[in-house]
């Protein structure tokens, strides 16, 4: 909740965001966050999270149009204020379809094309993740990546989606 607290901050164009829950961890120190009393009189004091506003969001969705509008189904947790604190967004999705299906629900549109610098078609982006509705997290892909032993990441970069898609593109 911290960081999406810092993106808030950011994409509200404020200097911080309260946020509860971090009384009492090594984050306070490490981060070196500060607390503001309560100005509304409950005596107690709140921790507040600098604004985090990145250069750049790259996002993965489940469909994109031309225009850029992008829909993630599913929950946009991270996603919805990430892009709405970055200075440029960047998005990749599983498909794109016909501006026309956006606008029948255009209230499921995460992301408006007015706010989308670029974009790709990238299907299987989200791997080994999951993107609803199109596919699950690959679990024994992210327990193989969690192995510490040589190769590892040259063997998780060879199975992901863009390299076997590349491979049969070349072939």
């Amino acid at each position: 909740m911290t960081l999406v607290a810092g993106l808030r901050a950011a994409s509200y164009g404020i200097p911080f965001q309260p946020v509860a829950g971090v009384h009492g961890s090594e984050l306070v120190r490490v981060n070196n966050w500060k607390t503001m009393r309560d100005p509304y009189g409950s005596g107690r004091d709140v921790y507040v999270i600098p604004a985090v506003q990145p250069d750049v969001a790259v996002i993965h969705a489940a469909e994109i149009d031309v225009e850029g509008n992008a829909r993630v189904y599913g929950s946009p947790f991270w996603d919805h204020p990430l892009t709405r604190a970055a200075k440029r967004v960047l998005v990749t999705a599983e498909r794109l379809v016909p501006t026309d299906r956006m606008r029948e629900q255009p209230e499921l549109t995460l992301v408006p094309g007015f706010m989308v610098e670029a974009a790709a078609i990238v299907r299987g982006g989200a791997w080994p993740g999951s993107m609803h509705p199109y596919y699950e997290v690959d679990y024994p892909a992210v327990e193989r990546y969690m192995n510490d032993a040589a190769g590892v990441l040259a063997q998780h970069l060879a199975e992901a989606p863009e390299a076997t898609h590349s491979a049969a593109v070349a072939s």
